[in-house]
C-alpha cells in the first residue's frame, strides 16, 4: 500500500509539472488539419451515445480527432448474429441506416475506418460459425463470406473510405500453412483463398473503398513482415485490389524509432510496392504497479516515442494516410487487463482526461513549424508589400505597406506559446499583439490589442512550402487570415487562394 501511495504521489507531481507549465492545448484535431495528416482514435460507441464521464469522452473525441474506428462495433462478432441475421444498431448510429441518411460521423464532420471484415482468429468470429463448422461445406463457407461482406460493405457504400478486409492472418508461431497463415475457421474451409475472396467481395460491394490488410508486429523488419509481404505479393499477382497496409504499433517505451532504422525500412518495403499504409492502433505502454507508472520518467520517454512515430508518419506522408491510437484515454485502455495489470498508461490522455507529455509532444510536432524570431509578413499575392500596424498610436488597425518594409511597425516578434499557437508582437507598439475578433463572422476582424494572454491573441501556422504559410486564428483554426478587397486584412473561409498564403521573412 505504501508503494502504491508513493507511486501515486510521484505520478501526480510528475504530470502536474506538464499541466502547470502548459496552456490549454489548441487540440490535436486542429493540429491534424493544419499539418495535413489525419489523426484518429478507436472509440466505443456506447460511450459516445451515453456521453459518459459528464461528456468528457465525447468532447475529447470531437476536439482531437478527424478520424475514428470502432473498437468492436463493425466486427463480425458484433454484427453477424446468424445467417442473414444482423445487428446494425451501433453502426447505423454512427453512419446512418440508409444511403441518404447521416449518423454521428457525418454530423461531426469526421470519417470512419471500417474494422474489420474478417478476423482470422476463431475466438473473434461469431460463435455460431464455430458451432456449425462441421456442417458447413467449403462452398457454403464461401457463400456465407460473400453474403456477409456484400451486406456490410454494401450497406455503408460511400460512407466508409477504408476497410480492414483481413485482420491478423499471419501466425506468430511457425507452421506449415502458406505464408504461415493462422489455423482458423476460414482457412480450414477455404485455404489461403479466403483472403483473396474477402478482398474480391469487398471490392464488388464498393468499388471506391480502399482495402487494407491489418496486422500487428510488422512495423519493423522481421520474419513476420517478410511473410506478410509475400502474402501481399501473392494477392497482387492474383489480380486482387490491395490498396494499403494497417500497421498496428502496439509497443512499449523500450522501442526506439529513428530515421532509417528497421521501422522505416519496413514501411519502405510497403511503399516500394506502391501501397499506402496507416498507423492503425498505436499505443505505447509503460510498466505499472497499481495502475500507476513504476518510473514516472517513463511518461517523458513515452512522449518522445509518440513524437518519433508521428515524425515517421510525416516522413512517409505521401503514403501514410493517417495515424490512429487505440483509444485516447488511459481510463479505457485495453492494455492493463491484457497485461495482467503489469503495463498501462499507454495513451495521450490520462485516466482523468488530462493531456500527458505524449499529447503535448504530438501537438508540438504538428504545430511548431516556425523558429521564434523577428519576421516580415507579406501576402503571397502581394509579395512586394508587408503587414504592419498603423502609425496612429491610437489606432488598432493593421494594414499593408509597400517595400522596403524596414520600419519597426512593419515587423513582428513571433514567439511560440507552448499550446500549439504563436504570439505576434509588434516591434513598434510596446506590448501590442496581433489579435483576431469575431472570427466566425463572414469576415472576421484582424487588429492589434494589448497583450493579455487571451485566446484571441493566439495564431497557428500551416506550412505550405519554404517560408510560406497559412496563418489561422486560434479561435477559428479552420479559417485563415487573408487579404480581401485589394488591401484589407480579415478572417475568411479557407479556399486555397494565394491571397491566403503569407511569406515570412526573418529579419
Amino acid at each position: 500500500m505504501k508503494i502504491r501511495i508513493i507511486l501515486l504521489v510521484l505520478y501526480v507531481i510528475f504530470t502536474d509539472v506538464t499541466l502547470c507549465t502548459a496552456r490549454q492545448p489548441l487540440g490535436l484535431r486542429a493540429a491534424s488539419f493544419l499539418s495535413g495528416i489525419p489523426l484518429g482514435t478507436a472509440i466505443r460507441v456506447n460511450s459516445l451515445r451515453q456521453s459518459v464521464d459528464y461528456g468528457q469522452y465525447v468532447d475529447n473525441v470531437k476536439n482531437n480527432y478527424v478520424l475514428v474506428v470502432g473498437e468492436n462495433e463493425l466486427k463480425s462478432q458484433s454484427i453477424w448474429l446468424g445467417e442473414n441475421t444482423y445487428n446494425f444498431n451501433s453502426s447505423d448510429w454512427l453512419l446512418g441506416n440508409t444511403s441518404n441518411s447521416t449518423g454521428w460521423i457525418q454530423q461531426n464532420l469526421m470519417q470512419l475506418r471500417g474494422h474489420n471484415l474478417v478476423w482470422a482468429k476463431d475466438q473473434w468470429i461469431p460463435n455460431w460459425l464455430i458451432e456449425q463448422e462441421s456442417s458447413i461445406s467449403s462452398a457454403k463457407a464461401k457463400q456465407l463470406l460473400s453474403d456477409y461482406i456484400h451486406t456490410v460493405v454494401g450497406r455503408y457504400r460511400g460512407k466508409i473510405p477504408w476497410w480492414d478486409v483481413i485482420n491478423e492472418a499471419v501466425d506468430d508461431n511457425n507452421n506449415t500453412n502458406p505464408f504461415n497463415l493462422r489455423d482458423c475457421f476460414w482457412f480450414r474451409k477455404l485455404g489461403p483463398d479466403f483472403i483473396k475472396y474477402a478482398f474480391i467481395f469487398a471490392h464488388e460491394a464498393d468499388s471506391n473503398v480502399k482495402l487494407y490488410y491489418n496486422e500487428y508486429g510488422i512495423e519493423y523488419v522481421n520474419l513476420k513482415t517478410k511473410r506478410t509481404l509475400n502474402l501481399i505479393d501473392w494477392l497482387v499477382s492474383q489480380g486482387i485490389n490491395v490498396h494499403g497496409i494497417g500497421l498496428q504499433w502496439h509497443i512499449d517505451v523500450s522501442v526506439n524509432v529513428t530515421p532509417g532504422d528497421v521501422h522505416y525500412q519496413s514501411a519502405q518495403q510497403f511503399v516500394d510496392r506502391k501501397l499506402d499504409f496507416m498507423v492503425t492502433e498505436l499505443d505505447v505502454s509503460v510498466p505499472t504497479n497499481g495502475g500507476y507508472p513504476i518510473n514516472p520518467q517513463d511518461l517523458q520517454t513515452q512522449g518522445l516515442v509518440y513524437r518519433s512515430i508521428l515524425e515517421y508518419a510525416l516522413y512517409f506522408s505521401s503514403n501514410c494516410r493517417a495515424l490512429l491510437t487505440w483509444g485516447f484515454t488511459d481510463r479505457y485502455s485495453w492494455i492493463p487487463s491484457f497485461s495482467n495489470y503489469t503495463r498501462g498508461a499507454a495513451l495521450p490522455l490520462d485516466w482523468m482526461y488530462f493531456p500527458k507529455f505524449a499529447y503535448w509532444q504530438m501537438q508540438e510536432t504538428l504545430t511548431r513549424v516556425l523558429v521564434d524570431g523577428i519576421y516580415r509578413l507579406s501576402p503571397q499575392s502581394k509579395s512586394n508589400q508587408c503587414l504592419g500596424t498603423s502609425l496612429n498610436a491610437n489606432s488598432s488597425d493593421v494594414q499593408l505597406y509597400n517595400e522596403p518594409c524596414q520600419n519597426a511597425h512593419q515587423k513582428w516578434n513571433i514567439t511560440w506559446l507552448g499550446d500549439g499557437t504563436y504570439r505576434f508582437l509588434s516591434l513598434n507598439a510596446q506590448n501590442h499583439v496581433l489579435s483576431a475578433r469575431n472570427t466566425t463572422a463572414t469576415i472576421g476582424e484582424v487588429q492589434t490589442s494589448i497583450w493579455s494572454d487571451d485566446i484571441e491573441q493566439g495564431w497557428a501556422f500551416s506550412a505550405q512550402g519554404p517560408h510560406l504559410f497559412r496563418i489561422v486564428p486560434r479561435t477559428a483554426w479552420w479559417r485563415v487570415m487573408t487579404v480581401y478587397d485589394t488591401s484589407s486584412i480579415g478572417i475568411i473561409n479557407f479556399d486555397r487562394m494565394n491571397e491566403q498564403n503569407w511569406i515570412l521573412t526573418q529579419v
